[in-house]
């Protein structure tokens, strides 16, 4: 089995057999999104299961999205941090008809005070904003030629959706529409979003009829829902002209409608753009919309310099684990300790793949607490053949031989072994539910690594503590180390001896006499069966053999 396990990591890890190593210890980026305002618990992780899907989606490996507070935080290894920027961006997905568009010059942005951690000032920032840029759209038009595109977003999300627009991207600024209304709904009802493209329908690739890559998606058409009817009425009302896709406040993607969509049908977008932003706009389209907004996001970046100082010191203290359990198994256990290291060499590396594998498959990655949670586990596993070694001495105290003394003493042991893991582990299980970011490391390789002591403990350490209790070496005091424990156990044995010995003269004593069972010999002139005149014959008394006697021969 273990063979099983060392071929099938070594079969899908990449980097031959090491494991994925978590942002602490091989260096990376972290990204804090703070929410603009007061967001409830349900649209937090709401937005943290919409991120986690872009992350996913993007392939973005190793990267963790968790809730710290009223904070969603981002973690992702590796020393380019781009993505971890474009990760760290919010994501409302909205659509408007272009009312008219104007080129911007490369460069020609207009700076926005940060203001970050500060909520007034981002709050007064946009409402500036949109007093600019939403409104009239005349109005608008007149003032597009004289805006500059601000050189980062700040309003997304605070726009109101029954206004014409003023918005930035793809190397040009538009005047766009309202958000067209669902069909059937209110004025202030609901309106054509991110919300009705469904999500198992977009895709990306190269189109062999249009010599280009392109997108593809359809809006809902379900019963109640009119997201592809308002879709298809949208396309028909701006045929041959373009229709802008906004993500956060930010055209994304402006394509020209060049026929109608039917109700139910998809919509393929095409262009000039390259794989990887079809790819990256398919995953907006997929995973775009969500039900808050963040101010510009916090990141702090690791150095892999740093990373790799902590793995250092990971290393070292797992070395030193590892000789101070070799020391004190050898010092007081003597070859019976070689055993116990050897055992815990094998649980250790059966760990180690086990943490190669899932960095492999399920994406699992090895942290600084993670790195902790092993250690402590080592310690566990050596405290699990220690109870074996101690029950051993108990036996041996109590008569019996070195050989009888390991069975009997593994009877006792087992049970306590797996006792002390399942709660453990019942911990560990507890923990990774309820804790959150690299705590759950923690708990993860503790957890594991106490599976792996009981598998061990049973599979590896038992067999060869058994099989070395019958060669003659073992049995020797200064081999096992138990020699203080075998003095005792000739001193037990004596003892029960002598009280044996005192048992059977007071039962002797307490009968007045021999106590037997008697028997009457005939001689061969006067059978038993003899009708005749008792024959004069010879009574013997046989000793009864007393029961604790014979357990003593």
């Amino acid at each position: 089995m273990f063979f099983i396990l060392f071929l099938a990591a070594f079969a899908v890890a990449e980097r031959g057999l090491t494991p994925k190593l978590g942002i602490d210890l091989q260096g990376g980026t972290r990204v804090t999104l703070i929410p603009i305002g007061q967001p409830d618990e349900q649209d937090l992780r709401l937005a943290q299961d919409i991120i986690r899907d872009r992350v996913d989606g993007l392939g973005v490996a190793g990267t963790s999205v968790v809730i710290e507070g009223s904070n969603i935080v981002l973690t992702v290894p590796g020393e380019d941090s781009s993505q971890a920027r474009d990760l760290g961006t919010t994501s409302q997905l909205t659509i408007r008809p272009v009312l008219e568009v104007q080129p911007v010059a490369e460069g020609d942005v207009e700076p926005v005070d940060a203001a970050v951690g500060d909520r007034e000032a981002v709050a007064r920032a946009v409402e500036e904003a949109l007093e600019v840029r939403q409104g009239d759209p005349q109005e608008l038009a007149q003032r597009l030629p004289e805006f500059r595109c601000p050189e980062r977003e700040i309003t997304a999300g605070f726009e109101d959706q029954a206004q014409a627009l003023i918005a930035c991207g793809e190397g040009a600024k538009y005047v766009l529409g309202p958000v067209p209304l669902l069909i059937g709904e209110p004025e202030d009802g609901e309106r054509l979003d991110g919300q009705q493209i469904v999500k198992d329908s977009v895709g990306s690739g190269f189109s062999q009829q249009a010599g280009q890559n392109e997108v593809s998606f359809r809006f809902n058409a379900g019963p109640g829902q009119q997201g592809s009817a308002t879709w298809s009425r949208l396309t028909q009302e701006n045929l041959q002209r373009q229709i802008a896709i906004l993500l956060d406040g930010e055209v994304i993607s402006a394509p020209v409608v060049q026929g109608v969509t039917p109700v139910g049908s998809a919509t393929s977008i095409t262009g000039s753009f390259t794989m990887d932003e079809a790819a990256a706009l398919a995953a907006n389209l997929r995973f775009g919309a969500l039900p808050i907004s963040f101010e510009d996001p916090n990141v702090d970046n690791v150095p892999a310099s740093l990373g790799l100082a902590s793995l250092e010191a990971g290393l070292l203290a797992g070395a030193i684990g590892f000789l101070l359990v070799l020391l004190y198994t050898v010092v007081y256990y003597r070859l019976l300790g070689v055993i116990a290291f050897l055992s815990l060499a094998i649980s250790f590396l059966i760990t180690y793949v086990m943490l190669v594998f899932l960095g492999y498959t399920v994406d699992y990655s090895l942290d600084l607490a993670g790195v902790a949670g092993l250690i402590i586990g080592i310690g566990m596993t050596a405290d699990s053949y220690v109870v074996f070694f101690e029950r051993i001495k108990d036996e041996l105290r109590d008569g019996h031989r070195f050989r009888s003394s390991v069975p009997r003493a593994w009877k006792s042991a087992s049970r306590t072994i797996i006792t002390g893991n399942v709660v453990s582990l019942i911990g560990a299980v507890v923990l990774y539910l309820l804790a959150t970011g690299e705590v759950r490391g923690f708990a993860f390789t503790l957890a594991l690594s106490t599976v792996m002591d009981v598998l061990v403990a049973f599979t590896v350490l038992w067999p060869l503590v058994y099989l070395a209790s019958t060669k003659p070496l073992f049995t020797k005091p200064w081999a096992n180390g138990l020699g203080r424990m075998e003095a005792l156990r000739v001193d037990s044995a004596e003892r029960r001896r002598l009280e044996q010995d005192a048992e059977k003269a007071g039962a002797d004593s307490g009968s007045g006499g021999t106590r037997g069972v008697s028997a009457t010999v005939r001689g061969p002139d006067g059978p038993p069966s003899d009708p005749g005149p008792a024959t004069p014959g010879v009574t013997m008394i046989l000793p009864r053999r007393d029961d604790s006697e014979e357990e003593g021969r």
